[in-house]
């Protein structure tokens, strides 16, 4: 869940604010008092790559602006913190990470609702899901504060900064790939997108992955007969040329155009008592080094055909026993960006099931 601009404002409205511990100063733009605050024994610093990013911010009127995020630091923090905070029951049990940054208005516009600068920021863990955002109020068991909170002032005059630190929530036992800041949205792939990896992310994302060929049981929807289990293998991942999709109605956006497609294949059996209905390529992610989930297209045209990603799915019902091989197209948009894994988002269920990709 994303921090409602209520709450959000609630926070820069305190008079006396937490930080984390290193990152403590003079008054902040947006006027409120930092102090240095204790930092609980139990907390780990994790190797994200620091250093600055320069990326566009969108708000919600459509105007852009030119921002500077510079991570400065990312901490785990423990099951405890949540248990003496006040937040969500579903929230409860999960791990806190404290992410300090700075923010710099690098254009000549001042920038309102400056609090919404980082609005696209996202933590992506290990097992391919984004960590919720949270706000942390009542601080640890014993009445200790957290040291973090949000600062961020009301408006961002050119030139300005503010440094702050957001809370986001993950699973226990799942890791930190990296933080990311996705221009239109984490949820839009097309969009311009600034990487920060966590050390070690990668190696722990991989561990959990099946190999190319492992047949691997996926929850397919099949609609009106409701979700069922059947075994998927993927088959191939090519990467493709911008001049394969010339002429293809793929409602493609400017970033996309110039992006490099990736085809990615993958074989589902029938394993019920009824035909099934082929088309669960809009379930199939390419996953990137960087943490993204990139969805797949096809063309709307039937028997439209690409060189390098043959499909013999057509919109046609599989038989019981039979399998069907489905291609779509994912386009990568980063060129810093490389495709790691492929990933199946499961009905009826959170997370992916995921195979290393075997790139061609």
């Amino acid at each position: 869940m994303r921090l409602s601009s209520y709450v959000r404002m609630a926070a820069m409205g305190a008079a006396s604010v937490p930080l984390l511990a290193g990152c403590t100063g003079e008054q902040g733009a947006g006027g409120a008092v930092e102090r240095a605050a204790e930092r609980p024994a139990s907390w780990t610093d994790l190797p994200v790559r620091t250093g600055a990013r320069d990326i566009v911010h969108t708000d919600t009127d459509h105007r852009s602006y030119q921002v500077r995020i510079t991570v400065k630091s990312l901490v785990r923090g423990s099951e405890e913190d949540m248990r003496g905070a006040r937040v969500d029951d579903e929230l409860k049990g999960m791990v806190p990470h404290y992410l300090t940054f700075e923010v710099t208005n690098t254009g000549r516009k001042k920038i309102p609702a400056a609090y919404m600068a980082d609005s696209n920021l996202a933590l992506n863990g290990t097992d391919w899901t984004h960590g919720e955002e949270v706000y942390l109020s009542g601080g640890r068991p014993g009445g200790v504060d957290l040291p973090c909170a949000d600062t961020a002032p009301k408006t961002l005059a050119p030139g300005d900064s503010y440094t702050t630190c957001l809370t986001y929530a993950l699973p226990e036992g799942v890791g930190v790939l990296s933080l990311t800041h996705n221009a239109d949205g984490y949820l839009d792939e097309g969009g311009a997108v600034a990487t920060w990896p966590v050390e070690g992310g990668l190696e722990a994302a991989s561990a959990g992955l099946a190999a190319p060929g492992d047949i691997v049981p996926v929850r397919w929807d099949a609609r009106e007969d409701g979700v069922l289990e059947l075994p998927a293998t993927l088959v191939s991942v090519r990467r493709g040329s911008a001049a394969d999709l010339a002429g293809l109605d793929l409602d493609l956006n400017a970033n996309e155009r110039r992006g490099v497609p990736y085809y990615v294949s993958v074989t589902y059996t029938n394993t019920g008592p009824k035909d099934l209905y082929a088309d669960q390529a809009d379930s199939v992610r390419l996953l990137t080094e960087g943490g993204r989930q990139i969805r797949g297209k096809t063309p709307f045209v039937p028997d439209t055909k690409i060189p390098g990603c043959p499909s013999d799915w057509v919109a046609r019902m599989i038989p019981p026993g039979d399998s069907v091989t489905e291609c779509s197209i994912h386009l990568v948009t980063d060129d810093d960006d490389k495709p790691f894994a492929v990933g199946f988002a499961e009905a009826g269920r959170p997370g992916l099931v995921a195979w290393r990709a075997p790139l061609h």
